[in-house]
C-alpha cells in the first residue's frame, strides 16, 4: 500500500508512540526512516532512539550506518505507530500543495532508489573483493593435511577443508573497498598499525592453525568465501562474504543417484561417511532453501534427500518444517538423521 510521505514534524510525532526498547523494532524504523529520508532522517530517528533504555549514542551512529535502504518502507512506522494510538492528522489541501508534495515524494523515491542502488553496486564489489582475498589465502596459505580438535570433538574427517599453515588475518576497509591478507609476522603489524579506537569502516577476520577452512562455492565451483570454524566450534564468515547459494562439496555428484544436502560441516561429514553420498554443506537453514534448487539443476538424474535438524525440543521445530518444504518443493526427500552428540 503507498501512503503519503509524512513531513519531518509528523514523522517526529508519529515516532512519538512507539515503544523504542525493541531492538528488532528499533532497527526496522531506522530503516524505514533510511528508505523514506536518507540521512536527512537521522535526526529524528536518534531522537526517538533516546527513549529507549539502552540507548547508546556510538551505537546508534554505527548502526544507522549499517542501516540498507529499501527494505522496510514508511508503512512499517505508520502501523506500528497506529498500533500505539497515533492518528494523522488530516489537512485539506490545494490542488498545488497535492501537486509539490507529489513531486517531492517522487523526487526523495528516486533518489533513495539512487542510493540503494549505489549500495548494491559497492556491495558486489567488496563480495568480488573479499573472494578474491579468500582464493589468495587459501591458495598462499593453507594445506591440506592439519590438526582439529574440533573434527576430532565431531569425529568426522576433513572432506575438501583447508589447513592454515601460520596465523593469518583478512582485513577489510570499507572506506579504501579493499582486502588484505597479512599472514605469519605481518599479524603483529597489522594490530599494532590498526586505530585506536578501531573505526567503523575496518575489520579483520583471524584465521589460527588449528582452525577448519571450509570453501564456500557458487554453483559453477569457484570459491567465493570462506566459512572458518574455530578448535570449541565457534563458525565465522568474512563481512561481504557471500554466502547465499553456495555451498561446500564433500565427495563427487556427477555420477552419483543421490545426493544429498545438510546444514553444517559436521552433520554433512557424519551423513558422507555413514552413506557415501556426496553431500552438500548449505551452513544454514536460510540458505539451505536456496541451494536445493540449485543442486537440482545440477544433478537432475539424480535423487536430492534434504537432510534437516530434528529438534522436538524448539518451539515448532523449525528445522524440520523447513527440511519438509523445501522437500516437497523440489520433489526431493526429507530425512532427519539421528546422529551421535558429539558429530551433531
Amino acid at each position: 500500500m503507498q501512503h503519503d510521505l509524512l513531513t519531518m514534524d509528523e514523522l517526529r510525532l508519529a515516532l512519538t508512540h512507539i515503544p523504542a526498547d525493541d531492538r528488532d523494532t528499533w532497527v526496522n524504523i531506522g530503516n524505514a526512516v533510511k528508505t523514506e529520508y536518507g540521512d536527512d532522517g537521522f535526526f529524528a530517528w536518534d531522537e526517538w532512539s533516546q527513549g529507549g533504555d539502552s540507548y547508546n549514542a556510538k551505537d546508534a551512529q554505527s548502526v544507522w550506518k549499517s542501516l540498507q535502504a529499501g527494505h522496510v518502507r514508511l508503512g512499517t512506522i505508520i502501523k506500528l505507530a497506529g498500533q500505539h494510538g497515533w492518528k494523522r492528522e488530516r489537512k485539506e489541501m490545494s490542488a498545488d500543495d497535492r501537486k509539490r508534495m507529489k513531486a517531492e515524494q517522487e523526487e526523495r523515491r528516486k533518489a533513495r532508489q539512487a542510493e540503494i542502488e549505489a549500495d548494491e553496486k559497492r556491495r558486489e564489489a567488496m563480495r568480488e573483493t573479499v573472494a578474491m582475498a579468500c582464493r589468495h589465502f587459501i591458495k598462499k596459505h593453507c594445506q591440506r593435511e592439519g590438526k582439529s580438535a574440533y573434527l576430532d570433538a565431531k569425529q568426522v574427517e576433513a572432506f575438501g577443508v583447508w589447513f592454515p599453515r601460520c596465523s593469518v588475518v583478512i582485513s577489510i576497509d570499507d572506506q579504501a573497498q579493499r582486502a588484505d591478507v597479512w599472514p605469519g609476522m605481518e599479524v603483529k603489524r597489522f594490530f599494532d598499525d590498526l586505530p585506536q579506537p578501531r573505526p567503523d569502516h575496518i575489520s579483520f577476520m583471524r584465521i589460527q592453525q588449528g582452525d577448519v577452512v571450509v570453501p564456500l562455492r557458487d554453483v559453477n565451483g569457484k570459491v567465493v568465501s570462506i566459512q572458518v570454524i574455530k578448535p570449541n566450534g565457534t563458525k565465522l564468515f568474512p563481512k561481504y562474504g557471500r554466502k547465499s547459494g553456495t555451498w561446500h562439496r564433500i565427495g563427487a555428484g556427477s555420477e552419483s543417484q543421490i545426493v544429498a544436502v545438510a546444514e553444517g560441516y559436521a552433520t554433512a561429514a557424519s551423513i558422507h561417511m555413514a552413506t557415501g553420498w556426496p553431500v552438500a554443506v548449505a551452513m544454514d537453514a536460510g540458505n539451505l532453501q536456496r541451494v536445493v534448487p540449485l543442486l537440482g539443476q545440477l544433478y537432475q538424474g539424480a535423487t536430492l534427500v534434504v537432510c534437516g535438524d530434528d529438534d522436538p525440543q524448539v518451539k515448532d521445530n523449525p528445522g524440520r518444517k523447513k527440511a519438509e518444504e523445501i522437500a516437497q518443493a523440489m520433489h526431493a526427500v526429507a530425512v532427519f538423521p539421528q546422529l551421535s552428540q558429539e558429530a551433531a
